[in-house]
């Protein structure tokens, strides 16, 4: 083929068998279109490991952040600094710069090119397919089979409630209702730390990041923890404020951080039930 490497489409070969796609992926200011940032992984350093042995980004002892260099290329439009968008435009896929399914089977399947070191290899070593693999089990089917307990004592565990509506407000934290009675205590399904407070249609309400990597949204209690303090499954929350319709705490669970930004559970809208279980949504690894 004419013309250098870059100017045509990598070649191709059966893509690197993993154990499945770990999640998407977005630098730091994808915040500024909505997205959430991804936390560090080792999935990144296998995509800095392809994306190098492709010719589109310096090899070198590889840290596991997801920079926004990185993801864009650097500045100076070098071939060798591109980055992920490099292989994104060389590939026709949209440069966004950011991974989704079809730049990870991208990123898998394409050969090195002549004229670099590795030539006619996958661009994806074994190295990196086992790294992708951690990523996998650590971001993918990590909330599998985690044990999530009840919302009050002696009352059903989260795994085996179903989400009934979404939180008012507030996209990707589908929710269900439990613990019926003013005053009564509220118990925190796994170990958890707050991460903000803020108010409800009732009651005041508090966010918090769970230790297997949900996120929840607690609303309709009396006094909202402070912020930074942890709670161990099991633990007192805090208690269900006063409603003259129906007392209750309001659940909401947000799975960004394990499935990807965007993503959520499947949820019915109308307050009724008979949605996939979070159990069965969480072991599946994505939304049922």
């Amino acid at each position: 083929m004419s013309g250098a490497w870059w100017q045509h489409a990598y070649g191709g070969a059966p893509m690197v068998k993993v154990k499945g796609f770990p999640r998407a992926l977005y630098s730091p200011d994808a915040a500024a279109q909505g997205r959430q940032p991804s936390v560090d992984g080792p999935d990144v350093v296998a995509y800095k490991r392809t994306v190098s042995r492709a010719g589109r980004w310096p090899w070198q002892a590889f840290d596991d952040a997801y920079s926004n260099g990185f993801a864009h290329g650097r500045a100076g439009g070098n071939v060798g600094d591109s980055g992920v968008a490099g292989v994104q435009r060389q590939q026709g896929i949209e440069a966004t710069g950011w991974v989704g399914e079809v730049t990870f089977n991208a990123l898998r399947s394409i050969v090195v090119p002549d004229g670099l070191p590795h030539a006619g290899e996958m661009a994806m070593d074994a190295t990196a397919a086992g790294l992708v693999d951690q990523a996998y089990e650590r971001f993918h089917a990590a909330a599998a089979g985690i044990d999530l307990g009840p919302m009050e004592s002696g009352g059903k565990g989260v795994r085996a409630q179903d989400l009934t509506h979404a939180t008012s407000g507030i996209p990707l934290y589908p929710a269900f209702d439990d613990v019926w009675y003013t005053d009564r205590d509220v118990l925190a399904p796994e170990a958890l730390a707050v991460t903000r407070t803020g108010g409800a249609s009732h009651g005041v309400a508090f966010y918090a990041d769970g230790d297997s990597g949900l996120r929840w949204w607690f609303g309709h209690l009396n006094v909202a923890p402070a912020v930074g303090r942890r709670f161990a499954r099991g633990a007192v929350i805090g208690t269900v404020a006063y409603d003259a319709r129906a007392p209750h705490v309001h659940v909401g669970i947000n799975v960004e951080r394990l499935w990807g930004s965007g993503k959520q559970m499947t949820h019915r809208s109308d307050y009724t039930h008979g949605a996939p279980l979070v159990g069965a949504q969480l072991d599946a690894g994505h939304a049922l």
